[in-house]
């Protein structure tokens, strides 16, 4: 499993720079994204999503934004002092999983 997205690429979608501090941590949202990525979309082996491919890029990135930022919302919830406590979504994956869907070539039979 490679991540479909560059540590360069997170951290222009963060609007962070990549340090050696940083850069770990970065790539390790990358690769948790992108196993969500590989699970959803349940490719055989011999045919994986193709490298360079835009939707898995995008939503690779996207993703990987969400688990950086996660830290912020350790219990699911979110605080401002203008707003109180904000509770974050419980399936924040499903509109990725519905993006991904061009990519998809097995589906799971119930």
């Amino acid at each position: 499993m490679a991540a479909y997205a560059t540590t360069d690429e997170l951290a222009f979608a963060l609007r962070v720079r990549v340090t050696p501090e940083n850069s770990a941590f970065l790539q390790v949202c990358l690769d948790a994204a992108a196993e969500e990525i590989d699970h959803e979309v349940d490719r055989p082996s011999d045919d994986p999503v193709p490298a360079g491919d835009p939707l898995a890029n995008r939503v690779n990135v996207l993703r990987a934004v969400e688990w950086y930022k996660a830290n912020d919302a350790a219990f699911g919830v979110i605080g401002f002092d203008q707003t109180g406590a904000l509770q974050a979504p419980r399936d924040a994956f499903k509109r990725h999983a519905y993006a991904l869907t061009p990519l998809k070539r097995q589906w799971a039979v119930a």
